[in-house]
């Protein structure tokens, strides 16, 4: 016997309130709901695709192929669930709308992961020998003001990416790791450190294929200290005077403290290898700077305003500032 009101269906599920119209109408509004769903994934993988994704985009593409899986079920459930079911062209609409998104997402994450593991095999396996170093020397100051290396890098696979310069700086025993290079620490000590200038230029297309014939390759830096931004060696320096004030008030413990690298060679997917305990296994066994703390920090210092005037550089004529709170410096006119 019939119990169910004439003007309702029978056998809709749970929600036996719903008529077959009201049901079409509420899988529409899912269907559209899937669709905007869909579209917000793809905008963050188109973006991640142009900015890159690494390690720490792990965990919210985690959660986005998990409401993009969860929105697959709930659909499956509402076109199958619910009487009368929706017809296959509808279910397989919702869900194919979903799906690329989801393999997207999964690719991602699957990429990064594999690349993970691989970045921390290449880094136990990659080797540095050959290394030279030698003080960087301009005419009127008493000191060197940087550090020229030389090396032979072996990472034992054909790498696409970019292979960042080092950057030296003292440490405990433990040393740097790669995900010390862009930290709030390196920040802090960037008027405590030495590296590449930031606006020095560069040849992108020689940087990006340092390691791709899977070779040992010779490298060569001109390090100098964090806060110069770039520089015509011996008549011109530009400094950022932001960067010396913050290295004025970092406070680092002189004992137990050696010289250290982070070092890293940073390729698509998310891979990276970590080169800092392989340099600085050479810093620490080669360099006359390893352990000699006066000199380094005196080093340091030798691009900084008071010594700049000292050495009787002046102010160069004001233009465009590349960096906000740059202050360039010029050797006299006579040299």
């Amino acid at each position: 016997m019939n119990k169910y009101p004439p003007e309702r269906t029978s056998d809709s599920g749970r929600f036996p309130w719903l008529r077959p119209a009201q049901l079409r109408v509420l899988r529409l509004v899912a269907l559209l709901g899937a669709a905007a769903l869909a579209g917000a994934a793809l905008l963050f993988s188109v973006v991640w695709a142009k900015e890159g994704f690494g390690r720490e985009d792990l965990p919210r593409c985690g959660i986005g192929l998990l409401i993009l899986l969860s929105a697959q079920l709930s659909w499956w459930l509402l076109c199958r669930r619910l009487a009368p079911p929706a017809s296959a062209p509808v279910l397989g609409a919702g869900i194919g709308v979903l799906l690329l998104p989801s393999l997207i997402y999964a690719a991602f994450g699957v990429r990064t992961v594999v690349n993970t593991f691989r970045g921390n095999w290449l880094s136990r396996r990659a080797s540095v020998g050959s290394y030279r170093e030698a003080a960087i020397v301009w005419h009127d100051f008493d000191g060197p003001i940087g550090l020229a290396l030389e090396l032979d890098l072996d990472v034992p696979a054909r790498l696409q990416g970019n292979l960042l310069p080092p950057r030296l700086a003292y440490a405990d025993s433990a040393g740097f790791a790669a995900d010390d290079y862009f930290s709030s620490l390196f920040y802090r000590m960037e008027g405590r450190q030495l590296t590449q200038p930031v606006f020095q230029a560069i040849d992108p297309v020689v940087e990006r294929s340092r390691l791709a014939s899977g070779k040992p390759v010779h490298l060569s830096y001109r390090l100098y200290p964090g806060y110069v931004r770039r520089l015509d060696p011996g008549l011109r320096v530009c400094i950022d005077t932001a960067a010396v004030e913050r290295s004025s008030r970092v406070l680092e413990s002189q004992s137990t403290r050696s010289l250290a690298a982070s070092w890293l060679f940073a390729g698509p997917g998310g891979l990276t290898v970590d080169l800092s305990p392989t340099l600085t296994k050479e810093l620490r066994t080669q360099s006359r700077w390893a352990t000699t703390r006066a000199a380094w920090d005196s080093l340091l210092q030798r691009l900084t305003p008071p010594f700049l005037t000292a050495a009787g550089y002046v102010a160069c004529k004001p233009e465009a500032e590349v960096w906000a709170g740059e202050q360039c410096w010029c050797a006299p006119p006579q040299r």
